[in-house]
């Protein structure tokens, strides 16, 4: 089969078009055979370097987080799939993915509703997650209002879908005016450019000064502690994705010190889930019927071979992309 490999970390000019052996499932596995493979953040974090315990599977490494298709294939063990399901499969490994055939332990796949299409489903992971983040990790505030940097983006456009499906009041930003543009589009209520104004006074402006109830936070880093000043009384800031690394948690008297205002901090990764199989396909059928009536659109921003999965990951790098990025095997 052909699969996208990488014998170093580093950019898309490591990823490598190149021929792999079909996996064989063992034990509790299923095999898809790719129809869509999504291209995301975990998958720069795994190609670049930042899952250490990856080096070992060095060189020929296969990467990829996600993908949906249809199983071809059963290990001896599986108990609720069977050839022809559709499907949808995150690798917990956060690799795997990038190939015309995966596998997978059934602990990790969900299996997907025949009278939607792929294309409809693209993106699966990144519904899921939006729902997660809004139903599931947001409890803990009677939240009436939500931010979200970098909201152009697969997963951005599709928390704000979801977010604005909910009720909440919800505000964006993005990098140019083009993405600010698209999330109008979508009815985002309020958007601005982080590139041209200040953050912290745009989001007092549009709060009348009371603040906001949730952040998300994909980038972490040295900017999450000034967030906290953005959030409203018991507002919280949930993290996801740790782009520009650990919070500067050696500033955590100024937390401390603002605790009349009750603020939160709740970090978040979909592996949450992974012993939760229950939750998270109770929380996939509530996605797949918000699909089914229109609710949620995923964005595609771009669709690519496998074998141009090095320009895939460049526009990845590039931040130029609105919505997801999809390779057709």
């Amino acid at each position: 089969m052909k699969a996208i490999t990488i014998n170093s970390f580093g950019g898309p000019e490591q990823l490598n078009y190149s021929e792999a052996p079909i996996p064989q499932p063992e034990g509790d596995e299923i095999r898809i055979k790719n129809v869509i493979v999504g291209v995301g953040k975990p998958d720069y974090l795994v190609r670049s370097g930042n899952d250490p315990y990856l080096k070992d599977k060095l060189p020929g490494l296969i990467i990829g987080n996600e993908s949906s298709g249809i199983v071809d294939a059963v290990g001896p063990d599986v108990k609720g799939f069977a050839v022809g399901d559709h499907v949808a499969m995150l690798n917990p490994t956060g690799c795997g993915s990038h190939a015309e055939y995966s596998c997978g332990s059934e602990r990790f796949a969900i299996k997907l509703p025949s009278d939607i299409p792929f294309e409809k489903l693209a993106g699966i992971l990144n519904l899921q997650v939006a729902y997660a983040i809004i139903y599931d990790v947001a409890r803990g505030t009677d939240a009436q209002s939500l931010y979200i940097s970098g909201a152009a983006g697969g997963i951005g456009t599709t928390i704000v879908q979801v977010a604005m499906d909910k009720g909440l009041d919800v505000i964006a930003s993005a990098s140019s005016d083009e993405k600010c543009e698209v999330l109008r589009k979508l009815g985002v209520p309020h958007v601005f450019n982080y590139k041209t104004v200040d953050e912290a006074e745009e989001l007092k402006k549009i709060t009348n000064g009371r603040g906001v109830d949730i952040i998300l936070d994909q980038t972490a880093g040295p900017a999450m502690v000034k967030r906290m000043d953005s959030l409203a009384d018991f507002g919280m800031i949930i993290l996801y994705n740790w782009l520009n690394g650990d919070p500067q948690f050696d500033q955590l008297n100024s937390i401390i010190t603002n605790a009349p205002h009750a603020r939160a901090i709740r970090s978040f990764s979909f592996h949450v889930y992974d012993n939760k199989t229950e939750r998270r396909l109770a929380n996939a059928e509530k996605v797949f019927e918000m699909v089914r009536q229109g609710r949620i659109t995923p964005l595609i921003a771009a669709e690519f071979p496998l074998a141009e999965a090095k320009k895939a990951h460049e526009l990845l790098d590039s931040g130029k992309a609105i919505g997801k990025i999809i390779l057709k095997p």
